[in-house]
């Protein structure tokens, strides 16, 4: 085919495309994920990919709340994630002390999730004691955090205030100074269930303690006092306060943990893993499938006997228990998933193209090669697969959302347990394990589903765009 003719070809095909507004929506959608895809480590950096299950990656990050432009829609403002490293740390002589000071400015109706602070020192000499007391907007100065002795030896101390029985034990204490007896009566029974980040950051009247208590907003100075012993320097400093929204897509719980991971990350990881299975098994499958069904055709007789028996076969094992089996008992990844379901999806374009090849063996052009000697490799390849290419385009075009359904079907079921990488079926997964639908954290259903949805959509476009014009019975 000369190059001229081959782009007239293109031309034609384009202008026929243009008249299928289904294929137009189909190809914007394909361009819109593709470029997701394409710029994946652009959009989320590589190293959080990596980490994925790593707790200790995410640790700053917290658990399940919903991203950040729900603000914009709430009457009641959530406070965002706000971070501080190496603030201001005075040496204090007569404290033997080093103190640092951190300034939060509060003007939010809902509080952090939690506070974390990351001390890194040089190697202590003898044991120490760390305590942190906060002066609030309404000039309240308090004690809300007094550790246990750290031994020497440690350099890195990690303080999760939420968690932490000093810091509840004090922040209880301080509400109950200010709320009457029938509400710290009403929370005797349920202590554990009391939201302290909530006393924190309330205001001293009744009600704070069972969380009733309008917000006291503010300026509110954290003071952390490291004692200095000879030789000993604050090396390293961060204060986190975990936001009660986070990111544009708002975060997942890390597998039963307290940790959060963004679920942008995992969202944009997705979405290449995701073309990456569906158009790996589409392409390889179907050209599998398009040689076995011609070579079965074209050689005829008790081979092609042999090879459509052998096709049945396989195509009456059931794909989905076959892949969870084995999904359970080897714990593959997504890669030995594609493998599997490339061995299995194969079958599935094998009878269609062996009737289109019956018919086209018989052409008298194939004829004529047969009668020149051209050997039945060659005819297959130059004269038959050609007139079939039309039929495998859109086949591979259909064959991509099951593909894609298929693996995140298998990585809901088993993935939160087998799975490291972050496909949609292994979110939706843990959200499913966590649950999300019961508990409101619809952020964390809605992406994942939604997009497994519009890449189908988007294949299933495209493919009966192709399918009505490289398949002339179906053109008007």
């Amino acid at each position: 085919m000369k190059v001229g003719e081959l782009k007239q070809r293109i031309k034609m095909f384009l202008n026929e495309y243009r008249r299928y507004k289904i294929g137009i929506v189909g190809l914007i959608l394909l361009t819109l994920f593709s470029g997701i895809a394409i710029f994946a480590p652009l959009l989320a950096p590589y190293e959080s990919y990596k980490h994925w299950n790593d707790q200790t990656y995410w640790e700053d990050v917290p658990p399940a709340v919903p991203p950040a432009w729900v603000n914009y829609f709430s009457k009641k403002k959530a406070a965002v994630q706000y971070e501080v490293e190496n603030p201001p740390i005075e040496y204090v002589e007569n404290e033997n002390a080093h103190i640092a000071t951190v300034e939060y400015d509060f003007n939010y109706d809902i509080p952090p999730k939690d506070i974390v602070v990351k001390i890194q020192t040089q190697q202590l000499a003898n044991p120490a004691k760390i305590t942190i007391e906060v002066t609030r907007p309404d000039g309240l100065t308090i004690l809300i955090y007094s550790s246990s002795d750290l031994y020497y030896g440690e350099q890195m101390f990690k303080i999760f205030l939420r968690g932490d029985i000093s810091f509840r034990n004090l922040l209880i204490e301080f509400a109950k100074q200010h709320d009457t007896e029938e509400n710290i009566e009403s929370i005797e029974d349920r202590i554990v269930t009391v939201n302290v980040m909530k006393i924190l950051f309330s205001k001293a009247e009744p009600g704070i303690i069972v969380g009733k208590a309008p917000p006291l907003k503010g300026k509110y100075i954290f003071k952390i006092k490291i004692p200095s012993l000879v030789y000993e320097e604050v090396e390293y400093l961060k204060v986190v306060f975990k936001g009660a929204v986070y990111g544009l897509l708002g975060t997942a719980t890390l597998k039963r943990t307290a940790v959060g991971r963004d679920l942008f990350v995992g969202i944009v990881w997705g979405t290449r893993l995701a073309l990456i299975i569906g158009l790996s098994v589409a392409v390889i499958s179907t050209v599998v499938g398009v040689l076995y069904g011609v070579v079965s055709a074209y050689l005829g007789g008790w081979v092609d006997e042999v090879m459509q028996r052998i096709q049945e076969i396989v195509a009456s094992i059931p794909l989905l228990p076959i892949l969870l089996i084995l999904s359970f008992l080897f714990k593959p990844t997504v890669w030995h998933l594609v493998i599997l379901m490339v061995i299995f999806w194969w079958t599935g374009p094998v009878k269609t193209v062996r009737s289109m090849a019956l018919q086209i063996k018989e052409q008298p052009y194939v004829e004529a090669a047969r009668a020149l000697g051209a050997s039945n490799w060659r005819i297959i390849t130059r004269y038959v697969i050609p007139q079939i290419i039309p039929y495998m385009f859109a086949s591979i075009a259909l064959g991509v959302p099951g593909a894609i359904l298929t693996e995140a079907g298998v990585s809901f079921l088993v993935g939160a347990e087998t799975a490291t990488e972050p496909t949609w079926g292994m979110i939706l997964s843990e959200a499913n394990l966590a649950g999300a639908s019961i508990s409101g954290y619809w952020w964390w259903i809605l992406t994942p589903g939604l997009l497994l949805t519009l890449t189908g959509l988007t294949f299933v476009f495209i493919g009966y765009a192709l399918d009505r014009i490289l398949s002339p019975t179906l053109k008007k």
